[in-house]
Formats: C-alpha cells, structure tokens, sequence
C-alpha cells in the first residue's frame, strides 16, 4: 500500500480522493502552497504548505500526486511536477480497475487514468497525463508528457502527440497522426491530418434556430 499525498485543495483533487478509494493505496493529507490555504482540514485530511510538505511527510515513505486541472497549457501542473521531484517525491500513477490495457503498456508518473476506458496494446504514456472517462487509445499511440484527455476521446492507431496538448470532449483523431506541442483540439473535433506545434481546432458550436421549443415539433 502506497500513503500520497495530494498536492491541491481544489475539485480535481477531491475527485481524486475519491477515486483512489478504489485502490488499495491511502490518501494521508492534501497539500498546496501556504498562500492558497484557507482551511486546515479538506475531507477529513490535514492540509499542509508545500513549502515545508517533507519535514511531516517525508518522501521517502510518502508518494505525491499533483492534481491540478488543465490550465497554462498545464505549465503549472508540470512547474509543481517537478518542484515536488526536486523534494524527492515519487510522484504517484492510478490506472482505474475498470480501464481495460494490456501487456506492453508504458505509462510514467503523475498519471491518473478514470473509469472505463480502453488502452489498446503498444500505447506509452509520458510523465504528468490526466485522462478521463470512456476514451479509446489504439494501438501503438504515443502521447506526450503533460497532456489532458478529457472523455469520450477517440484516437485512432499510431498517433504520436506531443507534449502539453489538451483534447476536448468527444474529440476524434484519424491513425497516423502527428500532433505537435501544446496543441488545443477541442470538443467534437475530428482530425485528419498533421498539426504544428501550438495549433488551435476547435468545431463550429450547434447553431441556434429562430424557433421556440414551444413550436419543435413543426420543424424537425
């Protein structure tokens, strides 16, 4: 049984105490920096500064989870990534028991992976990737460190995505794909071909009609 830590007080963090509840492992306290604290207590756990996190729970019994949701393309997920590294934290990975995988899966740390997905054989998962619920990764998919897949995610085989990119909801990625660094898909995308380095998609929203709910049922 592994005791983490978890840095962050916000809804991502409790999400993840509750997940891990799942496991077999324990979460002992939450963490984040002192001038964030507004309570000392979050879900029945301590709430301790990370600045002085190791002289309670030092490293080397204690693994650490950074649970910050997507933001500055997760530069401020991967800055306190690798504070709590240079602390000696291992950082903690949970792969949920009702995600499928299969053998010659990689996967490195300060991942967490929900419920019911399904990770085909040959996928590696870089350091520092969050993803959601009811996603399918093909085959021989390499995703860059510092991703967030949100859910519902379709990416086909042979992908190779880069570093800090975020993919919305219900996103579709054709095989063979070439994703660049710190790229934006964003909900109900379908990509079929090669995107650069810090390129933005995004699909047209639903379009409004001029009709009442009241009158539906004269137009559709």
């Amino acid at each position: 049984m592994k005791k983490v830590v978890i840095f962050g007080t916000g809804e991502l963090a409790q999400r993840i105490f509750f997940y891990l509840k799942d496991s077999d492992d324990q979460v002992i306290a939450f963490c984040a920096n002192k001038s964030k604290i507004d309570k000392e207590e979050l879900l029945g756990l301590p709430v301790i500064a990370f600045e002085n996190i190791e002289e309670k729970f030092p490293p080397t019994e204690f693994s650490m989870f950074i649970a910050l949701a997507y933001s500055e393309m997760n530069k401020k997920r991967t800055k306190f990534f690798n504070e709590a590294k240079n602390k000696g934290y291992e950082l903690y990975s949970f792969v949920h028991p009702s995600t499928k995988i299969w053998d010659e899966f990689e996967m490195g740390e300060n991942c967490f992976i929900l419920a019911n997905n399904v990770i085909q054989p040959f996928v590696k998962i870089g350091n520092n990737v969050l993803i959601g619920s009811n996603n399918l990764i093909s085959h021989n998919t390499t995703i860059g460190d510092n991703c967030f897949i949100t859910s519902n995610v379709t990416m086909g085989g042979h992908i190779t995505m880069g570093k800090n990119c975020f993919v919305g909801l219900s996103a579709t990625i054709n095989q063979r794909i070439k994703i660049g660094d710190e790229c934006i898909i964003g909900a109900g995308t379908i990509i079929t071909k090669d995107i650069n380095d810090k390129e933005v998609y995004a699909e047209n929203s639903s379009k409004k009609l001029p009709q009442s709910s009241e009158h539906i049922g004269d137009i559709i």
